[in-house]
């Protein structure tokens, strides 16, 4: 399940931060034959990254959310190797820790690459004081803690969605505990979630300092040598295209707060993936991917 240490997980996440932190830094990639791991850091002169999220910044309007949770429908596609789509929730700041960002995100993706097959793959990524700079996937590194759980990072996700069938859901909570303060992942497939595990505080310990930047939605990846590959269903968003649904800010009591109202967007390569405005606690996002950027 994946290679050890595989050192790309939230070069992705300083893309959308760009105007901040002056994008992804170039990175090679390179193989430590005395450890036997292969590390896997994707120059951005070769890689291409593509984004079509809500981005929430409190900044915006003064408040500051603990956690997010979101239904979002689940598909799968025969990606090549190097290619990565996934749908997820982005909890983090700028700054802190080992990285240029601290923090974490939880989906779905399909990511060839890392898991030696191109099924539907549930996700963690973290970066933080005990992580190598570039981040874990799943289990690459301590941290993540999993408990008492039928699901963990890493496992595949079956069934998935037809596109003219009947669709399959997971639903995401992820949120700090009051309590405890640590950061719980809560998951269901296709009805409620359960807590499955937590982020212990001591791996983001700056993020109770900052105010946190959530971010939620689409994401693909592939080397400029490859297609750029489909996100969401593979539709812009409309009648097929994937969602995300029952959006819910959380607070630093634990209460949820329906997002009925649109927030902003980041569409980096807007001809090829779109992301619709907030309605009900809905949007839709997505392409088809194998496009000119």
């Amino acid at each position: 399940m994946g290679k050890p240490y595989q050192r790309i997980g939230f070069c992705y996440v300083l893309i959308i931060a760009s105007a901040t932190i002056g994008g992804c830094f170039p990175f090679n990639k390179q193989i430590d034959p005395a450890k036997g791991e292969r590390i896997f850091v994707h120059d951005s002169t070769d890689y291409l990254r593509h984004f079509a999220v809500h981005s929430w910044n409190p900044n915006q309007e003064g408040k500051n959310y603990w956690g997010l949770e979101a239904t979002m429908d689940v598909y799968g596609y025969n990606l090549e190797p190097q290619q990565q789509s996934m749908s997820s929730i982005w909890i983090y700041i700028i700054g802190g820790g080992k990285s240029k960002i601290t923090g974490f995100s939880v989906g779905w993706h399909v990511y060839p690459e890392l898991y030696n097959d191109s099924r539907t793959h549930f996700f963690t990524t973290w970066a933080g004081y005990e992580s190598p700079p570039g981040g874990c996937y799943n289990f690459q590194c301590p941290g993540y803690i999993r408990m008492n759980s039928s699901i963990s990072p890493g496992d595949v996700i079956t069934p998935v969605s037809s596109f003219k069938g009947k669709k399959q859901y997971i639903t995401i909570r992820a949120v700090k505990d009051k309590q405890s303060g640590d950061w719980q992942v809560h998951y269901g497939f296709n009805g409620p979630t359960q807590l499955i595990g937590y982020f212990p505080k001591s791996l983001f310990r700056d993020m109770e300092k900052k105010h946190l930047i959530i971010q939620f939605g689409g994401f693909a990846s592939h080397p400029t040598t490859q297609p750029s590959p489909p996100m969401g269903s593979g539709f812009f968003p409309g009648r097929n295209a994937a969602s995300f649904n029952n959006l819910k800010f959380v607070d630093a009591e634990g209460s949820a707060h329906d997002i009925n109202k649109d927030i902003p967007v980041y569409q980096s390569s807007p001809s090829c993936y779109r992301i619709s405005t907030i309605a009900s606690g809905v949007f839709f996002y997505g392409g088809h991917g194998y496009c000119d950027i």
